[in-house]
């Protein structure tokens, strides 16, 4: 199956699925929703329901493309004949009603001379061109770095059936040898990796443990399973961040129209989408674009749910599902739990109950226990790595922690004791948000006018290699000024505010989510590697929430009574959407490695099947890393590389090359340009052949925009290993 065709059954087969399960919920209840929010819902369900089953069955070492298929079948029979039955037995009048939707509550822009009809014919153009910017990857599938990585662990995933890795090759070499082939880490969990971002834990023998959380790949390993074919399903793993693209920006779109009205969304979906942020990372093979896509769909829906519209336990349903996957699918989502966790002691605690508060708590509290689960069963180097440090100082100061947890519990029986007797703090509500929306602007203006300025402190040792990282979170602001221009950053704070300000039951989650995201990575980013790469965590959250804040303040110079203030808007317009096209260049055209697969596939095609690579390689990220990975996990070859020269234990070796001799295996020998001379007496290197891949991306920089194209050059030498006569 084509690769193209690949992501239309994705979206059908979702769709249809949605369909029926949203048609089951519903029955003949009032729908005030319009049409394509309705498909966008039905799509958004069964991208839930398959999804959620794909990580299980990957989890258990279940995962097939067939199996995945018949209970997609059994779901789709047991929810239409539950609409069947509706029909058949229907025990209310009939109260289906299709409408534009709630009408948005914020004085927003309005077009009088552009029909409401206007809004399908938009999003047609859009969807045209935004396939155009969103459906052309960047061909990352060499390993060493995150895009990558994802990619790999896709295509082990449709090929073996399980997220955990059993590596029979590895279980089977001694392991006196990994000193010399294992990179060691500062992880008491995984001790080493055999590649970046896949850990040997040390038990089981022979099993790795792959970085990340595990929705992104295992939707890869959806597409890729799909596609039959390995060149095709490479590509469809590469097409299907594009998908994610298309819907995250969609999923934004539809949450301001719930907010704003259509034409204030279409100028938010405009901005986003000339975005150079966007457009990349919508080629880019991480999750940033899928956890956009669920995030802001959530927000969409809790925002819907708790506005009232109807029918209420379809969008806290929704909600639930969408808000629970963005914890399966980014391992920072843990920072905004407290933020719903309020939420949900802050509807508990009103008077008069939330309509479907158990639609919204079952899905997501059993979503978020999976993530927690799957942390500490297949991804505990991972969490561990990024919260070692949280934990470190909960084991130094458990008393501390002791009497946060009491304090936590003796606040919610007060809280509980007078629930429903908080009505008096509301005539505090407009003071408090003056002090937040002070505090905004002071906050911004130090980022953007004094942090920027500091001197940086010292670069940082690399955690994977010998070089120096600049710390430079002191101009995290300006650097995303970088893709937004300065009016897009200070029109974002307008908006933000103007937003608080009228802040309401559909924005007060939207904003509280956002805010802390873009409080914690606008002032420390977290990771400073290569400047593009960095910018991810701008993606899912921070950097719609400025555009929405532009599209927002745009709509309001609108609706002012004076006539030149209202010519001000379009060219206020003109300038913001200008802006983001004008630092859009060189991204919209750019497409990273275009030629990368055919000459790893003519790589690979020169081992035999029974191979064992060995990569002479002792640069700390080195070419055993990027070319290994995808001859290991895509191309399926058994792949080593000589880390440590110093560390082989030269006798150990030999033996284990007499045993990988007499089971009939061919063991190759990759020589890299400065790697040590092979000084093993027992065995020659015969010559064969010599590579020379070669391909182009964007130049690796930290303190500034990219934007030139460099040439990347692997060249190696392939011998064959024999004993000497």
């Amino acid at each position: 199956m084509s690769a193209p065709l690949v992501i239309l059954v994705i979206v059908t087969a979702n769709w249809g699925l949605g369909w029926l399960a949203l048609k089951s919920f519903i029955g003949r209840q009032m729908f005030i929703v319009a049409w394509h929010e309705k498909l966008f819902m039905s799509l958004a369900l069964g991208i839930s329901l398959i999804g959620w089953l794909a990580i299980i069955l990957a989890e258990i070492g279940l995962f097939s493309i067939l199996l995945l298929g018949s209970l997609w079948l059994i779901f789709a029979l047991c929810f239409g004949v539950i609409v069947w039955w509706r029909q058949q037995h229907p025990n209310s009048p009939l109260q289906t009603q299709d409408e534009e939707g709630s009408t948005p509550r914020f004085a927003v822009l309005k077009l009088s001379f552009v029909p409401d009809w206007a809004e399908y014919l938009i999003l047609g153009i859009w969807l045209i061109v935004a396939a155009w910017l969103f459906f052309r990857p960047h061909q990352y599938i060499t390993g060493a770095a995150d895009a990558g990585v994802y990619v790999n662990l896709g295509a082990e995933i449709a090929q073996n059936g399980r997220t955990l890795i059993k590596d029979d090759f590895l279980a089977e070499l001694n392991p006196a040898l990994y000193p010399a082939f294992l990179r060691p880490l500062d992880n008491p969990i995984a001790p080493a990796y055999i590649m970046p971002a896949f850990f040997v834990v040390g038990q089981p023998n022979g099993e790795i443990t792959p970085q990340f959380y595990p929705l992104h790949p295992v939707w890869q390993a959806v597409a890729f399973g799909l596609a039959g074919d390995l060149a095709e399903g490479v590509q469809a793993e590469l097409l299907l961040v594009g998908l994610w693209g298309l819907l995250g920006t969609l999923a934004v779109y539809f949450t301001v129209r719930q907010i704003a009205g259509w034409q204030t969304a279409v100028l938010a979906l405009a901005g986003l989408s000339l975005n150079a942020l966007q457009i990349w990372f919508s080629r880019y093979p991480v999750s940033e674009t899928l956890s956009q896509y669920l995030l802001w769909t959530g927000l969409w829906s809790i925002g819907a749910w708790l506005n009232g519209r109807k029918p209420h336990h379809v969008w806290a349903l929704l909600a639930g599902l969408a808000l629970g996957h963005f914890f399966l699918a980014r391992i920072d989502a843990l920072f905004i739990l407290p933020v719903l966790a309020i939420l949900v002691i802050w509807l508990w605690l009103r008077s008069k109950p939330q309509p479907a508060m158990g639609w919204f708590l079952l899905p997501f509290t059993a979503l978020v226990s999976h993530s927690l689960l799957h942390a500490l069963t297949q991804s505990r180097p991972y969490f561990f790595d990024l919260f070692n440090f949280a934990m470190r100082l909960l084991v130094v100061n458990q008393l501390l922690a002791w009497i946060g947890t009491v304090l936590g519990i003796v606040i919610l029986i007060i809280l509980f004791r007078f629930r429903g007797q908080f009505g008096y703090l509301a005539r505090y509500q407009r003071p408090f948000i003056v002090a937040v929306i002070a505090g905004l602007f002071l906050f911004t203006a130090y980022l953007w006018f004094i942090r920027s300025g500091m001197e940086p402190p010292p670069p940082r040792q690399d955690g994977y290699s010998t070089g120096l990282i600049p710390q430079v979170n002191h101009e995290n602001l300006v650097r995303l000024g970088w893709y937004l221009s300065p009016l897009g950053i200070w029109l974002g704070i307008g908006g933000i505010a103007l937003l608080m300000w009228h802040v309401d039951s559909q924005t007060a989650v939207l904003l509280a989510v956002n805010l802390v995201y873009a409080g914690i990575y606008l002032w420390n980013i977290r990771a400073n590697p290569h400047q593009i790469y960095a910018m991810r965590r701008y993606v899912p959250s921070t950097m719609p929430l400025f555009i929405i804040g532009g599209a927002i303040v745009i709509g309001w110079l609108n609706t002012a009574p004076k006539r030149w203030l209202q010519g001000l808007t379009y060219l206020v317009a003109l300038l913001w959407l200008g802006g983001f096209a004008w630092l859009a260049r060189g991204f919209i055209t750019q497409v990273d490695h275009p030629n990368i697969f055919p000459q790893l596939a003519q790589l690979s095609s020169q081992f035999e099947d029974d191979a064992i690579i060995i990569f002479n390689d002792p640069a700390p990220i080195g070419q055993g890393d990027i070319l290994g990975t995808p001859l290991r996990f895509i191309f399926d070859h058994d792949v080593l590389t000589l880390r440590d020269v110093a560390q082989l234990d030269t006798v150990l070796f030999e033996q284990q090359l007499e045993k990988w001799q007499q089971a009939g295996k061919t063991v190759y020998w990759i020589t890299v340009p400065n790697a040590p001379v092979w000084a093993l007496d027992g065995w020659a290197v015969a010559s064969i052949n010599t590579y020379n891949i070669q391909t182009a991306a964007l130049e690796n920089v930290y303190v500034r925009r990219p934007t030139a194209v460099l040439t990347q050059t692997w060249q190696g030498q392939i011998g064959r290993l024999s004993p000497q006569e």
